[in-house]
C-alpha cells in the first residue's frame, strides 16, 4: 500500500495544483462580475467571427433555454430576446443581430403578420422561425411574410442548430416534420382522389365541410365544435383528402354540388367580405 502511494504521490499533487488554480479562476470571475455565466469559458470559447442572434418568444422559458443550448456554440452569440414584437423591433433596432429567431404565438398579432412585420422592418436581416405549429399553412405564412427557414419545436438539437446555421448564411431550411408535409402534400396533388359520396359524411364532417365553404377560419370552425386548432387543421386535411379536394374552392364547389349551401349564401358572403 505505501509503495502504491508513493507511487501516485507526484500525481495526486498535480491534480490538488490543478484544483487550486481553478478555484482562483472561479473567485476572479466571481470578483470580476462573471460569477453568473453558466458556463465560466463561455467568453474564450466563442470565435471571432459569431451569429449574433436575436429571440422572439412569449414564454421565458423557452427563451431562457434556447440562449443557453445557443450559449454552448462557439459560433453562435444571442444579444438579445423579446416576449413581444414591439419589444423585439426596438430590441433589432438596437443590437441588429444577424439572424432573428420566431415564434408564431406572440400576443396581439397573428404568426404571419410577427414575421411580416420584422422582416419589413429589417429587409436585410434574416428570420428563422421556431414554433409548435407544422401545418402547411403556417409554413407558407412565414415564408410568405419574409422567413428564410422554418423548424418545429420537437426537432432535435442537431437540426435546430443545422437550421439556424443554414438560414444564418442565407440559405432557405425547414426541419424534417415540415419537409414530410410538403411531400405528403405533393403526392396527394399527384395521386388520384379517393372515391367518396355524401353519404359517407356523418353530421360533424358534412359541418365542417359547410363552414369551410362559407369562408369560416379554421380556428373560429375549432371553437364551434369544441377542439384545437392543430386537431382541426389536421381533421380538415384529413377530410378533404378522403373527398379529393385539394382547395377552399374546390370545398365550395363541392359544397354548392351536393347543397351543403346554397348559390345565395355564397352571394351574401362575398357581399359581406366587400369594402
Amino acid at each position: 500500500m505505501a509503495t502504491r502511494m508513493a507511487a501516485r504521490a507526484p500525481e495526486l499533487r498535480l491534480r490538488r495544483k490543478s484544483d487550486a488554480a481553478a478555484r482562483k479562476r472561479v473567485a476572479a470571475q466571481a470578483a470580476s462580475g462573471k460569477q453568473n455565466r453558466l458556463w465560466p469559458d463561455w467568453l474564450r470559447r466563442k470565435s471571432d467571427a459569431c451569429c449574433r442572434v436575436v429571440l422572439i418568444d412569449d414564454h421565458v422559458v423557452v427563451r431562457d433555454g434556447l440562449a443557453a443550448l445557443l450559449g454552448l456554440e462557439g459560433d453562435l452569440e444571442v444579444v438579445g430576446s423579446a416576449g413581444d414584437i414591439p419589444t423585439a423591433l426596438e430590441l433589432v433596432r438596437s443590437t441588429r443581430p444577424d439572424l432573428v429567431i420566431c415564434d408564431l404565438n406572440l400576443p396581439g398579432i397573428s404568426g404571419g403578420q410577427a414575421v411580416n412585420t420584422v422582416c419589413q422592418e429589417f429587409p436585410g436581416m434574416a428570420l428563422l422561425v421556431l414554433t409548435t405549429h407544422d401545418s402547411l399553412e403556417y409554413v407558407r405564412a412565414a415564408f410568405i411574410g419574409g422567413a428564410i427557414g422554418y423548424v418545429c419545436k420537437d426537432a432535435p438539437r442537431s437540426e435546430l442548430l443545422r437550421a439556424i446555421r443554414r438560414a444564418a448564411s442565407g440559405r432557405r431550411t425547414v426541419c424534417g416534420n415540415v419537409w414530410e408535409a410538403v411531400v405528403a402534400d405533393w403526392l396527394e396533388h399527384c395521386s388520384p382522389p379517393e372515391q367518396s359520396t355524401i353519404t359517407d359524411l356523418d353530421v360533424e364532417q358534412c359541418r365542417v365541410i359547410r363552414l369551410i365553404a362559407l369562408g369560416v377560419p379554421t380556428w373560429r370552425i375549432a371553437q364551434e365544435l369544441g377542439r384545437g386548432v392543430k386537431a382541426m387543421e389536421k381533421y380538415r386535411i384529413s377530410l378533404m383528402r378522403r373527398l379529393g379536394l385539394k382547395s377552399a374552392a374546390g370545398v365550395t364547389r363541392f359544397a354548392v354540388d351536393n347543397k351543403f349551401v346554397s348559390s345565395l349564401e355564397l352571394d351574401q358572403m362575398l357581399e359581406v367580405r366587400q369594402p
